[in-house]
Order: C-alpha cells, then sequence, then structure tokens
C-alpha cells in the first residue's frame, strides 16, 4: 500500500463532517490551482458520499440542515477572509487595529461555527459531542 492510497477511518461527529464539508467547498471554490483543485474535489466527493450514506434523508432533517450547513459555511467563508487578511498585514509587519479586528474577529466566527457544529449533532442525536473549554463557553 502506498501513502497515497492510505486513508485513516476515524468515527466523527456529524457536524465535523458538514464543517469539513463546508471548507473543502469553499477551497473548491476558491483555489485555481488545477492539481490542488482535483486533490480538494476528490475528497468532497468521499466526505458527499459518506454523509449521503450516513445521514437521514427524510424532510424533517433536510431543511434546517440544508439551513445550517450554509450557516456554517459563511461563517468558515468568514474565518478564511479573516485569516488571509491577518496574514496581509502580518507580512507587512502590521498589528495595528486593522489587524486586531480580524484576529478577534475569528475567535466570534469560531464560537459561531462551534455552536452550528453542536446544534448539527444534537439534532442527529449524535454520540459524538465537540465541548469547548473557553471561559465564556455556553
Amino acid at each position: 500500500m502506498t501513502a497515497q492510497e492510505h486513508l485513516i477511518l476515524t468515527p466523527t461527529a456529524p457536524g465535523e463532517l458538514i464543517d469539513k464539508i463546508t471548507v473543502l467547498k469553499i477551497k473548491e471554490e476558491r483555489i485555481k490551482d488545477e492539481m490542488r483543485l482535483s486533490n480538494v474535489k476528490k475528497e468532497l466527493l468521499m466526505l458527499e458520499e459518506t454523509r449521503k450514506q450516513n445521514f437521514p434523508q427524510n424532510d424533517q432533517f433536510k431543511e434546517k440542515l440544508i439551513k445550517l450547513e450554509a450557516d456554517l459555511k459563511k461563517s468558515n467563508e468568514e474565518i478564511w477572509d479573516m485569516g488571509d487578511k491577518i496574514r496581509e498585514l502580518g507580512e507587512k509587519q502590521d498589528f495595528g487595529k486593522e489587524f486586531i479586528e480580524p484576529a478577534y474577529g475569528i475567535h466570534l466566527a469560531n464560537d459561531r461555527r462551534a455552536a452550528i457544529k453542536k446544534e448539527i449533532n444534537l439534532i442527529l442525536g449524535s454520540s459524538l459531542i465537540e465541548e469547548k473549554s473557553y471561559k465564556h463557553w455556553k
């Protein structure tokens, strides 16, 4: 078995799976290099198949999950954009207010992201629930 053929299958909560899918969708939209894009599409296809095989297909869950996935993607896009801004300003050694705002914003967006993932896990009755240990986490 080569390194390219080696996959590690690991238990994961539904919120984590959807989170990873949304990140891959963002990469699919933003990455232009064909080789890198090919890797993204391969992984996205595999994870979407895993979702299809493991998530309930009834309408009770579908509508709510579509909204939560869109919210999760939006949070991940915000985190991505703020990360780009931080890297841009960091390269310039500009650590003023323009740097601090997105740096703090990432924390807020990550909190929203964690809450959405937890909601997905609770809706689907996952036995795996991610917990945060931040001082002010709900």
